[in-house]
């Protein structure tokens, strides 16, 4: 005997709802699952969080001493160039070489130092112009590697000179501009004129030639290894605090 197909129809929708069940059934328990192993990434990601502050503040805790670190280093090192100053353009001459110190000390005593003397005791700085013992200490200059001699040297390198002391530097820096204007012959030689600077540490230098390249300071210099600055059409004088600063903090 068949079934009345209503209940036919009625029988095959409770079976289909038992199934669907049984799927909510399994959906839940993946979902409870599911929960579990969020719960477990969640304190995961909690216990990395804390250790990521924690590795963040021993990160920022060392940053700082490497900063101390080299700032003290860096004063030292400047503090040894505090009687040297950097004299480039000066061409080489016959016989220089790197065991010439003593004829190269001479002419750039005679041509750049002594003016600069002269002009201090024109001016009232000085009693009187010392003599090149009493004046210079060292003076060499720095051959590019594989260089040593004019023979292999196209062009002039920067040469270092020791003053005896400190006021010595501050007066051939004061005068500099009485140095001589170099010869008609080295003017062809493609000379334009001899520029002496302090001698910096190539950190300090660094961060000197990036402060002449922007646009926001006027005058950039360096007086005793303090590099200062000027803006433009903002009065006074800057003085950079730690060379170790990023230049945006500098400049602001």
């Amino acid at each position: 005997m068949s079934r009345d197909p209503l209940l036919n129809q009625i029988w095959d929708k409770v079976k289909n709802l038992d199934a669907v069940e049984e799927k909510i059934d399994g959906l839940s328990t993946r979902l409870d699952g599911l929960k579990t192993t969020v719960d477990t990434l969640q304190n995961t990601v909690n216990t990395h969080t804390s250790e990521i502050a924690e590795i963040r503040s021993e990160l920022a805790t060392t940053r700082a001493e490497v900063k101390s670190l080299k700032t003290s280093h860096h004063v030292r090192e400047q503090r040894l160039r505090s009687t040297t100053v950097r004299l480039f353009n000066y061409p080489y001459f016959r016989g220089e070489s790197l065991d010439n110190f003593k004829a190269l000390a001479a002419k750039i005593y005679e041509r750049i130092i002594r003016p600069t003397l002269v002009a201090a005791k024109t001016a009232g700085d000085a009693g009187s112009v010392q003599q090149q013992q009493n004046v210079i200490e060292a003076c060499f200059r720095v051959y590019a590697r594989n260089q040593s001699d004019e023979a292999s040297a196209p062009t002039s390198t920067p040469i270092i000179i020791r003053l005896a002391s400190s006021s010595i530097k501050q007066l051939v820096m004061k005068h500099r501009k009485a140095i001589p204007p170099p010869s008609e012959g080295e003017k062809k030689d493609g000379i334009r004129r001899f520029v002496l600077v302090e001698d910096l540490t190539p950190e300090a230098h660094s961060l000197l030639k990036a402060l002449q390249q922007d646009s926001r300071t006027e005058k950039v210099w360096s007086i005793n290894g303090q590099i200062c600055y000027t803006k433009p059409g903002i009065p006074g004088i800057i003085k950079v605090k730690n060379i170790f600063d990023p230049l945006e903090s500098i400049l602001s």
